[in-house]
């Protein structure tokens, strides 16, 4: 039997068959604008010279940004679980993940089976995030697949006093034109995404077993410095860009068995930033899906609904999650006027605020 995985990420789609636990086809592309044309093209992609078609798979399932809209998916998992399944199949000692996406990053914990147990995103800026990369190599004409190569051969790094992807631009072409060399602007930048990475992966724990996925963990140079801010040698799979889909693709086989386990975790919604921590946390251990939060939030932030045909839990909604620090007032602010509040109708004290 054949388990596919697809994953479509907000800049590249991903795709991972499975036969007897072992990867049999596999391939990477761009995310294009319709994600149902970018599935069959990274699914045929796949399947090139292999005689296989979709007709030869029992099961799929589909993760990432535009999973929901993968037409022959079973069904969708998040990218955040399947990171750490997929992580899981090479190294079942990696306990922290780095997982550095195109538009994103997410510092993850899970056990000893590649269940999640904790995780954190930073996903308001685009600074040191995989299109952040792009748009820097474009600026410095270098190769987007060179630029770890050339930080290496840096010799004084520049120090970045941000990594707004506007800012950052602007300080890398200023450096460029006194005559800094591309090398040391690339090895700066890598120091500061390096330190904000290090901030978020102390936001959950640092333990020993640590990996970095995404297309981010092929730059050496990034790596390097990651390594140097960590303290720790990070196990890197062949592929680091294909864990998302590897891991759906294990998803695929265990749901296909019924063997799935349930996914219980924290949640952290929102951001970061040079202003504060924004983040409602949601321990779906905890919720019962009750639905007491939604109408007492003046912000209308919550929802309850199920994924994959789990038991209902509360969950901030898609459109808000980004601007989380402008839509929702904050827990001390709700405590001070008003009477009811998610929090205290909350009666398994399953949602908090950072602010």
């Amino acid at each position: 039997m054949i388990f596919l995985g697809i994953d479509i990420g907000s800049r590249a789609a991903k795709v991972v068959a499975l036969q007897d636990n072992t990867i049999i086809a596999s391939a990477i592309c761009d995310t294009g604008p319709e994600s149902v044309k970018t599935a069959y093209a990274a699914m045929g992609k796949a399947f090139e010279g292999t005689g296989l078609s979709l007709q030869d798979v029992t099961y799929t399932v589909a993760t990432g940004y535009g999973r929901v809209l993968v037409p022959f998916a079973s069904e969708n998992v998040s990218e955040i679980s399947c990171h750490a399944r997929g992580i899981n199949w090479y190294f079942p000692s990696v306990r922290t993940i780095l997982d550095m996406g195109g538009q994103d990053c997410k510092a993850i914990n899970c056990g000893a089976d590649g269940r999640v147990t904790n995780f954190i995103m930073n996903d308001k800026c685009a600074g040191g995030t995989g299109r952040f990369l792009e748009m820097i190599a474009e600026v410095l004409n270098v190769p987007l697949e060179g630029i770890g190569e050339v930080a290496l051969q840096s010799r004084t790094a520049i120090p970045f006093n941000t990594i707004c992807a506007v800012f950052a631009k602007s300080e890398a072409i200023t450096c460029l034109r006194r005559g800094v060399t591309r090398s040391d602007i690339l090895a700066g930048l890598n120091d500061a995404i390096a330190t904000r990475c290090l901030k978020l992966l102390k936001r959950v724990s640092i333990e020993k077993g640590f990996s970095i996925t995404g297309g981010i963990a092929k730059n050496k140079g990034m790596v390097a410095k990651i390594r140097e801010k960590v303290g720790l040698e990070p196990l890197l799979c062949p592929d680091p860009q294909l864990c998302g889909a590897l891991g759906a693709a294990i998803f695929a086989r265990e749901r296909y068995s019924g063997k799935a386990a349930k996914e219980d975790l924290k949640i952290h919604y929102g951001y970061n930033d040079g202003t504060g921590d924004y983040f409602i946390t949601i321990d779906t251990g905890r919720c019962d899906g009750c639905g007491k939060c939604v109408p007492v939030c003046p912000a209308g932030v919550f929802l309850v609904a199920s994924e994959n045909g789990s038991q209902p839990k509360a969950m901030v909604k898609e459109e808000l999650r980004k601007r989380l620090a402008f839509a929702c007032p904050g827990y001390q602010h709700c405590r001070s006027k008003l009477v009811q509040n998610c929090q205290v109708v909350c009666e398994r004290a399953a949602i908090s605020h950072s602010w």
